[in-house]
């Protein structure tokens, strides 16, 4: 394969990559549905462990929370 049509593969791949994170990120400022900020340092959305929606809360009264001597 000669070298100047390796070099076009590769441009091309490089412009398309750029091309599709552009779109995304223009996407993304207009507002509009984007993958960009989809995932997060937990994981992605899909992928994120749901919280338990039945964990009760426990309230404390402030008598407990002195220090008693």
């Amino acid at each position: 394969m000669p070298l100047w049509l390796q070099n076009l593969i590769v441009l091309l791949i490089v412009v398309a990559c750029c091309w599709t994170v552009a779109r995304q990120f223009y996407l993304a400022l207009r507002g509009k549905s984007s993958s960009i900020g989809s995932c997060c340092a937990k994981g992605c959305s899909a992928y994120a462990p749901k919280p338990d929606a039945a964990a009760p809360i426990h309230f404390l009264p402030a008598d407990s929370l002195r220090r008693r001597k």
